[in-house]
């Protein structure tokens, strides 16, 4: 895929889990206060579907939350030992020797 079509990939699943998780929240809210009707109260089926997918969710984003300061470490320490113990030469300096 090119470029532009992963870039628009992702803004569209970002939006997708945005609404859900929105929706979800909203749901919740809204229906905090009903009236149960016993063991097969749809209401709290649903409730219970939100909070499950809110939980999934949350503990996907909670990860990828973490893993970014990982890699941005990483990737920092990758830089900074490049920098540090490069063996630099003229061939890898690309330096003419001219006469």
């Amino acid at each position: 895929m090119s470029d532009k079509k992963n870039r628009a990939l992702s803004w569209i699943m970002l939006l997708i889990f945005g609404f859900v998780i929105f929706s979800s929240s909203i749901f919740i809210i809204s229906h905090s206060d009903h009236v149960c009707t016993g063991d097969n109260c749809t209401q709290c089926m649903e409730l219970a579907e939100c909070f499950k997918i809110l939980h999934t969710l949350g503990t996907a984003v909670t990860s990828a939350l973490r893993l970014i300061p990982v890699l941005f470490f990483a990737a920092i320490a990758r830089v900074i030992i490049r920098t540090q113990c490069g063996h630099t030469t003229l061939i890898s300096l690309k330096v003419e020797l001219l006469n």
